[in-house]
């Protein structure tokens, strides 16, 4: 199994510890706008998306939400230089499959394999507050 990775952007630690990989391609794309990204990216057949949280003009969590209804079946990382919020992942369309800190740049690699094979690559923190806010949603409806 190959997985297809994109990089919308460039971060040079990303692109060292994939191309690694025996088992990962890797593919960067440079643009600065959503169409010319949807155009780029369709050639690649893509499966994972690894997107900037904040990439110059380019919003990760519009990006991400953006790429999920063109690319259904691709699951997007988004990198992020603080802990994520459920804001964050609200505002992804509840797309993003995972969040990647500076700190763990160097497990790239084991985060593009778990989203890949259908799990989330999410803090403690943030899945703790998604369960909250189910519970007290569930609550309120019931």
């Amino acid at each position: 199994m190959m997985i297809n990775a994109i990089i919308i952007g460039s971060n040079a630690v990303v692109e060292g510890v994939l191309k690694q990989q025996a088992d990962i391609t890797t593919t960067v794309i440079h643009s600065s706008s959503l169409d010319d990204v949807v155009e780029q990216v369709r050639q690649y057949h893509p499966d994972i998306f690894i997107l900037k949280h904040e990439a110059g003009e380019l919003n990760g969590d519009i990006l991400c939400h953006f790429l999920s209804r063109h690319y259904p079946v691709a699951q997007s990382l988004i990198l992020v230089e603080h802990e994520p919020t459920f804001g964050m992942l609200k505002n992804s369309g509840f797309k993003a499959r995972g969040y990647i800190s500076k700190e763990q740049l160097i497990e790239i690699d084991k985060a593009v394999r778990a989203v890949y094979s259908g799990e989330a690559w999410l803090p403690r923190k943030l899945v703790s507050e998604m369960l909250d806010r189910f519970e007290m949603y569930n609550e309120n409806t019931n």
